[in-house]
C-alpha cells in the first residue's frame, strides 16, 4: 500500500473533527464486551471491547476521561493501544449514522447464493449461523482463532480474494486492518456491528453495506454495557440495528 494513500480512519477522523470540537467526554464505560462513551450533546458511541486474551486490562488515565474534548478521545483511534483505538471508535461513531435506516436482514441483502464463498472477517455467531446452510463455503478468521473451524487471521491474505462475498466486523477499524482487508477483497463486501462506522462516504471505498447500530436510549445502552451485555442485550435495551448502502 503506497505510503501517500489516507488511509480509511484518518478519513474518518477527518469528516467528524468539525463535530466533535465543540464537545467534551461526559462518561465512559468500558465494559466487558462493548465500550461506550457518551458526548456531551447526549449522543453515545459503541465499539467492542478488545479481548485481552484472559488477562485484566487497565486505563492508566482511569478516572480522567470525562471531561476531555471529545476530539482528543476520538484521535485514540490512530493509537497502538487496542483500548484507546477503542475508544476512539465509539467516540467517532457517537456523532455518525444520522441518515441511517431500519436494517434489512444481511443475508438476504447481501443477496447470498448456495453457490457464493463467503468470508466473515471477527466471528459474528448469528452472522455465522445465519450463512451456513446458504452459502457453497463459508471461511471464518479470528486473531485468536480457538473456535473448531476458525482460520487464523493471517490465513486472510491467501482466502479474502476468492470469496464472492466478505463480511468485515467493525472493529476492522479499531484495529487498523480495514485498509489491507478492503484491498484483498474482490466480491461484495459489508460491514457488520455495532462497532461499525455509520459513515456513507464509506460506500465509495468499496463497501456495499454498513450494518450498524443507533443508540435510542443512551441510559438503557450505558447501564447494560456496565454490566457486561452483549449485542441482544442492548438491542432490549435501547440499540437498534441500521444500514446504509450503496443505491
Amino acid at each position: 500500500m503506497s505510503n501517500a494513500r489516507v488511509s480509511v480512519v484518518r478519513k474518518l477522523l477527518d469528516v467528524v473533527e468539525e463535530r466533535l470540537s465543540p464537545l467534551e467526554v461526559k462518561r465512559v464505560v468500558i465494559g466487558v464486551v462493548y465500550s461506550a462513551v457518551l458526548l456531551s450533546n447526549g449522543s453515545l458511541g459503541l465499539a467492542a471491547t478488545p479481548l485481552s486474551l484472559g488477562r485484566c486490562r487497565t486505563h492508566p488515565k482511569a478516572g480522567e476521561l470525562a471531561g476531555r474534548g471529545a476530539l482528543e478521545l476520538a484521535q485514540g483511534l490512530l493509537s497502538v493501544d487496542p483500548l484507546d483505538s477503542a475508544l476512539g471508535l465509539a467516540t467517532v461513531n457517537a456523532v455518525l449514522g444520522d441518515g441511517a435506516c431500519p436494517s434489512p436482514d444481511p443475508v438476504e441483502a447481501m443477496q447470498i447464493k448456495n453457490t457464493d464463498v463467503v468470508g466473515v472477517v471477527g466471528y459474528i455467531g448469528p452472522l455465522v449461523r445465519a450463512l451456513e446452510g446458504r452459502a457453497r463455503e463459508v471461511l471464518v478468521f479470528e486473531r485468536d482463532p480457538t473456535r473448531p473451524g476458525v482460520l487464523p487471521d493471517w490465513a486472510e491474505e491467501m482466502e479474502l480474494p476468492r470469496c464472492d462475498v466478505v463480511f468485515l466486523s467493525g472493529t476492522t477499524f479499531a484495529n487498523k486492518t480495514v485498509d489491507r482487508l478492503l484491498e484483498l477483497t474482490r466480491g461484495r463486501v459489508a460491514v457488520i456491528g455495532p462497532s461499525t462506522p455509520m459513515w456513507e462516504g464509506l460506500l465509495s471505498l468499496g463497501i456495499d453495506y454498513l450494518f450498524g447500530a443507533r443508540v435510542r436510549d443512551p441510559e438503557g445502552v450505558l447501564r447494560a454495557v456496565a454490566e457486561a451485555g452483549g449485542t441482544e442485550a442492548l438491542l432490549r435495551h435501547g440499540l437498534e440495528k441500521v444500514a446504509l448502502w450503496r443505491r
